[in-house]
């Protein structure tokens, strides 16, 4: 007997239980409509994902319970069964669960078997496993295994089902982004139909939650291996599908990816997602003329449009007219707003009024780091007054170092570069600079001036000031850094590849010193497997050398 899905990879809004019920209403009534007999949404679609302390609060609990029964009286006198990611709570426990509702009753509830709990993930915190459940719903004599999740990487559950009869997979996720990540979902898919050939229904929510975000890339792989769907990514989609295990089907061919475009999409989707979540209409940067600032204002005019995006100078003694001609230049090219603030008259009367207190002291960093964050005082100020984001524009390799002044660039509401290394800011200007993204605001090519590509960078702090006064090239620091961090790998390990053992010293005190920094960092989007905050947890206290 065939079985007709209707599969809603949607965006929630997490916490809104009145609007993700509304919307899923509608949902369901098209599935309803469309003849279809089981409708499938994502994990926890209700309350959105990840909910966090919000489930210890009581008045949450009950809303949850609330909506429940809501969804279970639509589905009075309908054909079509609704399958709902929701908490569940029984008692003092709370369960990540998937419920099939028809006929305003709970048919079966599925339970999350394999709680995560690395990473971003932390739901051994909020929920309880019931690790003796198959989750397997009979289903117009078919045998519909449910995987939430972490439940489909999990080698030693799905050893546990080899002995069933089954006739399909579905599974149910929130799964984040990360650069190659739904490759990675594809293999697993794959390697588990190898083993029990049987056809997935691979099912994933669309949109941002702070940091996260999460692509959809919903998919439907046969027995065959063969992709049965178009995959849309990083948008809300609806995925009618017909199961019959005697029909042939065709194949879908997925385009061939650019992975340049794709991190690019990841940024300007998370970024959008922030802004219209948080209701900020607007954003301002710090435009220095640099690669950094310069790569941050073309991702934001893409996000939400030049006329929503204005642009500061704020120029001391030490900035170069090359640079301030670069900004308006930029400025230009993206079409959006730029001003100019000059700093040196506040810079002296800082000085003045602190001349008592440092006396004769030598000049050094401290003055430096005073243009930075008297620049940050002057943006968070336009920030508050104009209820405008502002953006940080610092990157990974200088977040990784220390290479960043607190109060001063690292000020903002949003880092999109944070997840980025030096290396790769380039080569996304690079790439930006000859395409554009189908939901770019800015349809047009060549938006970055050349001359801040091929700019030694520099922070002009002070005359003649460069990047490599403090640090090895970003070539070589990058490949350091990525070993360092995204590797783990040990001093020794990094010697027998050729690398400098005083250079990897070098490099790791700078890491370590300045953690501190990193723990009052601005939120910026998750793209790599160890992003700074949730993925890399470091003690800010730590005298372990490597």
């Amino acid at each position: 007997m065939s079985i007709k899905f209707y599969l809603a990879q949607f965006e929630t809004y997490l916490g809104d239980l009145e609007g993700n019920f509304s919307k899923l209403k509608k949902f369901y009534e098209k599935a309803e409509k469309s003849k279809s007999n089981l409708f499938l949404t994502t994990e926890l679609a209700l309350s959105g994902y990840p909910p966090k302390d919000l489930l210890f609060k009581e008045d949450f609990k009950e809303k949850i319970d609330f909506y429940i029964e809501k969804f279970k009286k639509i589905t009075k006198g309908k054909k079509c069964v609704l399958g709902l990611g929701t908490p569940f709570y029984c008692k003092n426990i709370i369960y990540n669960s998937f419920l099939l509702i028809k006929n305003n009753k709970i048919l079966q509830r599925i339970d999350k078997t394999v709680l995560p709990n690395f990473g971003v993930f932390d739901e051994k915190r909020y929920f309880i496993n019931n690790l003796n459940k198959k989750n397997i719903f009979k289903f117009r004599n078919r045998k519909i295994l449910f995987f939430i999740c972490e439940d489909f990487w999990n080698d030693k559950y799905i050893e546990n089902i080899l002995d069933e009869k089954l006739d399909l997979i579905v599974v149910i996720n929130a799964s984040p982004y990360e650069i190659n990540k739904f490759e990675k979902r594809i293999l697993r898919a794959k390697k588990i139909i190898k083993t029990i050939k049987k056809p997935i229904l691979y099912l994933n929510c669309v949109g941002t939650q702070d940091d996260l975000l999460f692509d959809g890339g919903s998919f439907i792989l046969s027995k065959n291996l063969k992709l049965l769907n178009e995959v849309t990514f990083f948008k809300e989609k609806n995925i009618e599908f017909l199961y019959n295990s005697n029909e042939k089907q065709s194949e879908y061919k997925l385009p061939k990816k650019n992975l340049d475009y794709e991190m690019y999409e990841a940024i300007v989707f998370s970024l959008r997602g922030y802004l219209k979540k948080n209701k900020f209409k607007s954003v301002i940067i710090g435009i220095s003329g640099g690669i950094d600032s310069a790569l941050v204002a073309a991702i934001a005019c893409d996000a939400v449009g030049p006329e929503r995006v204005l642009g500061f100078m704020l120029p001391s003694k030490y900035t170069s007219q090359k640079s301030l001609d670069d900004s308006i230049n930029l400025s230009k090219k993206l079409g959006f707003e730029l001003k100019n603030i000059k700093i040196e008259k506040l810079k002296l009367l800082y000085l003045q009024n602190l001349k008592k207190l440092f006396g004769d002291l030598p000049l050094d960093i401290t003055e430096e780091n005073l243009q930075s964050r008297i620049r940050g005082n002057i943006l968070m100020a336009i920030s508050n007054k104009f209820k405008s984001i502002l953006l940080a524009t610092g990157n990974k390799s200088e977040l990784a170092v220390g290479y960043s002044t607190l109060y001063g660039d690292m000020c903002g509401g949003f880092s999109p570069l944070k997840d980025l290394y030096k290396t790769q800011v380039f080569k996304l200007s690079r790439w930006r600079n000859t395409n554009f993204i189908n939901s770019s605001k800015v349809k047009k090519t060549h938006v970055i001036p050349n001359s801040i590509i091929i700019k030694e960078p520099t922070a002009e702090l002070k005359e003649n000031q460069k990047d490599t006064d403090t640090l090895p090239p970003y070539e070589l620091l990058d490949k350091i850094l990525y070993l360092l961090i995204e590797k783990n790998m040990s001093k020794k390990e990094m010697i027998k590849k050729g690398y400098d053992k005083k250079l990897i010293e070098t490099i790791w005190f700078m890491i370590k010193n300045s953690e501190f920094k990193r723990y009052q960092s601005s939120l910026g989007p998750k793209l790599s497997q160890m992003c700074f905050d949730n993925d890399r947890r470091f003690p800010i206290i730590n005298n372990f050398e490597i």
